[in-house]
């Protein structure tokens, strides 16, 4: 099965929805006797093609390995991004994570170098800023048109929330930069936290906590022992070691009763609370609406928050976790392999406080695309995000949905299911991938060769294609000898095997 690839901690976790697929281990490839659905077609040609539009194209389709060094390649077969790079990995929807030996920088996709590869650290874009640190963990930042906008000197660089960041300096101190890296003003804080809905908390001289605008002014007075930020526009306070919540004004909207570092801030309307052993939720006037059995759990996300709890005996484990990591292409950079421990398990609760998917299975992924994998009895299947399943749990194996199909395993067989949980694709094959470009590529036995959403195979592979990948913007990697070159959705080789390795690359957001 192919083997997705992570960027190994060195960019930071949970970036932009970019999918780096390691496309060497595909299928091995045999030449194949036509089948019903193409006896009509003649053989695919094995000569490279005539180019059709998609050549013109100069956004690149794959990365490639030419020798020891990585590179990428477009659609007409140049390389966008010359082969000098030991590592490349996704970053945003037009560039990329290159490393050249121990050290990161970003490069567009058209081969423009926008962050040089010289950094320990890149963290994910975010307000079209790229924060980097050094090998001394000094930290800067660039713009998205290259531009380094802060020096890397500085001990922290936070988001740049309305357009201001919140800055450590080398002596300790605090500072507020713009986005072009001027200073807000001369104010330097012992203490600040970032903007966010237009006001940042600052300590000072005095020891207590007030709040600044945009244009660096004190419009909340210092009354506070500590402070957080604004979210749904209340920010929770501390005085007389008791935490409360203020509004936009200084108003103290809800008393100060609950304790500090077990208070969080408001989601969806609702803020986390813990009394004694178990979380609660309240609500903005500071009323418990949700009381939970949980000892740990996570602000509301679209209706729904997670839960965990403690189990005496794992349950899980590198087996299962992997399984699901696979199953879901680790959709953004830095996602963990293990979601959580051999000793917690996941669950979903709503604003009700039910558990609309138990903590009782033996395992709930995350959800991606509305959808949540879980593991009932030994058995995988697949909820919405009202609990519902959508795939009940009767399969040894299940991937997410791609192009509205799920791969499902039914013993030691691989098919694929529609969104209605219904059988699209008979289970009859020992290993698939998941459909693109209305494409997918399985293995029967020693015979490896693409189908369509119908099952049928829509075209012959040249007999000199040996192993096989998924297709990315119209185009599939192939090997032939001991080179890979690329086919298209004809089965027409349009760019002849030169390289020694090759990874497609799927960009949906987050353009630099």
């Amino acid at each position: 099965m192919t083997k997705y690839r992570k960027l190994r901690g060195m960019i930071a976790a949970m970036t932009t929805m970019g999918v780096l697929c390691a496309m060497p281990a595909g299928f091995a490839a045999e030449e194949q006797a036509a089948p019903p659905a193409v006896q009509a077609m003649s053989a695919a040609q094995t000569q490279v093609g005539t180019a059709a539009s998609a050549l013109q194209s100069s956004k690149p389709i794959a990365i490639v390995r030419v020798g020891k060094k990585w590179g990428a390649v477009t659609p007409s077969g140049n390389l966008a991004i010359p082969a000098e790079y030991d590592e490349i990995s996704s970053y945003s929807a037009d560039a990329v994570a290159v490393r050249k030996g121990k050290t990161w920088g970003i490069v567009r996709l058209d081969g423009t170098v926008i962050v040089p590869a010289i950094y320990k650290t890149i963290q994910p874009l975010s307000a079209d800023v790229i924060i980097v640190s050094d090998a001394k963990d000094k930290v800067g930042a660039y713009n998205t048109a290259g531009r380094q906008i802060l020096p890397v000197e500085n001990l922290a660089v936070g988001p740049f929330n309305d357009g201001i960041s919140c800055v450590q300096r080398p002596d300790k101190k605090y500072v507020f930069c713009r986005r072009d890296g001027s200073l807000l003003t001369n104010d330097a804080y012992d203490v600040a936290q970032d903007f966010s809905e237009g006001l940042a908390a600052v300590k000072t001289p005095s020891g207590k906590y007030g709040f600044i605008d945009t244009t660096g002014t004190m419009v909340i007075p210092a009354a506070y022992d500590l402070a957080s930020v604004f979210k749904e526009g209340l920010c929770r306070v501390q005085i007389n070691k008791k935490a409360g919540f203020i509004d936009k004004s200084g108003t103290m909207v809800i008393p100060p009763q609950f304790r500090y570092e077990k208070t969080g801030s408001f989601f969806e309307g609702l803020a986390m609370m813990k009394e004694k052993k178990h979380w609660a939720f309240i609500d903005h006037t500071g009323k418990v609406v949700i009381q939970t059995r949980y000892e740990d759990v996570s602000p509301f996300e679209n209706g729904l928050a997670e839960v965990r709890r403690e189990v005496k005996v794992g349950l899980l484990g590198g087996f299962l976790t992997t399984a699901v990591s696979f199953a879901i292409n680790i959709p953004v950079i830095g996602m963990p392999n293990d979601y959580l421990g051999d000793k917690t398990k996941r669950g979903y609760i709503d604003k009700t406080g039910a558990e609309i998917i138990s903590t009782k299975n033996d395992y709930n992924s995350p959800f991606f695309d509305g959808m949540a994998l879980v593991r009932v009895k030994s058995k995988w299947g697949m909820v919405d995000r009202k609990g519902a399943y959508v795939v009940e749990p009767k399969y040894k194996g299940i991937h997410f949905f791609y192009d509205d199909l799920a791969a499902v395993q039914d013993g030691d067989k691989w098919g694929f299911v529609g969104r209605d949980g219904k059988i699209v694709i008979a289970p009859t094959y020992d290993e698939v991938h998941d459909f693109t470009d209305g494409i997918a590529a399985v293995r029967q036995g020693s015979k490896s060769f693409f189908i369509d959403k119908t099952g049928r195979v829509p075209f012959l592979l040249p007999s000199t294609v040996t192993e096989i990948g998924m297709f990315n913007e119209g185009f599939a990697p192939v090997k032939i000898g001991d080179k890979w070159g690329f086919i298209d959705h004809t089965g027409t080789v349009v760019i002849p095997p030169t390289y020694n390795e090759v990874r497609t690359h799927q960009y949906e957001t987050d353009r630099l």
